[in-house]
């Protein structure tokens, strides 16, 4: 009796253990729901969005807060803005189920296009209910 005893609880801690190392947060990035590891954290989660409204999306927020827009590809844009006569631009793509920049943002303008991004898509999700 006491082995099979011991057998479960040491069962029961291996079973605790494996779950617990294996288990993946959800909660990487702001507006992130799916991700893989690829899935840089500043990214947008758009869920079923098609490319082309992502891109719209893209170019409405940019035109919002004093950017130049440059289409790169079908599922990606360049943008560009002059700040303190210097030209910061930043590639983004629209993924299967997020859009992402070419590298993490280090500048406040970048969050602010990052932020406009979300308000626009947010807008575009209420319209279609």
């Amino acid at each position: 009796m006491k082995k099979i005893l011991t057998l479960s609880l040491i069962s029961a801690i291996t079973l605790i253990i494996s779950a617990g190392c294996s288990s993946k947060s959800t909660a990487m990035g702001a507006h992130i729901g799916e991700y893989d590891e690829s899935t840089v954290k500043t990214a947008i989660y758009i869920g079923d969005t098609k490319t082309e409204k992502a891109i719209s999306a893209i170019k409405k927020a940019a035109k919002k807060t004093g950017w130049r827009v440059t289409e790169f590809k079908s599922d990606s844009v360049i943008v560009e803005k002059v700040v303190d006569d210097e030209t910061i631009s930043r590639t983004i793509k629209v993924h299967n189920k997020h859009i992402s920049g070419d590298h993490a943002a280090s500048r406040s303008e970048f969050y602010e296009l990052r932020e406009a991004i979300v308000e626009v898509l947010q807008e575009k999700k209420e319209d279609s209910h």
